[in-house]
């Protein structure tokens, strides 16, 4: 296993201990590592993006809704950083904004 697949496999034992706990049964969801992972909720989904740099990894965290990205942050520098701001993603109503990328 290389480093990145070492961390893939760390940030879902992390994310799924996180929905577990956040989430107690209330509402269904799944967590894929077959792309990058993402963690799916009925009325959302939650992204994980990693950019590579000279100094480590950074995340990205992208909430979808319907298929449309509704928010992006980040970029964290640490899984646990990450992971806890999907934590207040799960609860908080999703709204969409509009703005550009460029």
């Amino acid at each position: 296993m290389d480093v990145r697949d070492e961390q893939t496999a760390r940030l879902r034992r992390r994310l799924e201990t996180a929905l577990e706990s956040a989430l107690t049964d209330t509402v269904s969801w799944t967590v894929a590592t077959d792309g990058p992972v993402v963690a799916r909720l009925p009325d959302r989904e939650i992204a994980f993006e990693r950019a590579d740099g000279p100094d480590g990894y950074r995340w990205t965290v992208v909430l979808r809704a319907n298929g449309s990205v509704v928010s992006k942050f980040g970029q964290f520098e640490t899984i646990d950083s990450a992971v806890e701001k999907v934590e207040s993603l799960v609860r908080a109503d999703v709204r969409y904004t509009v703005c550009c990328d460029g």
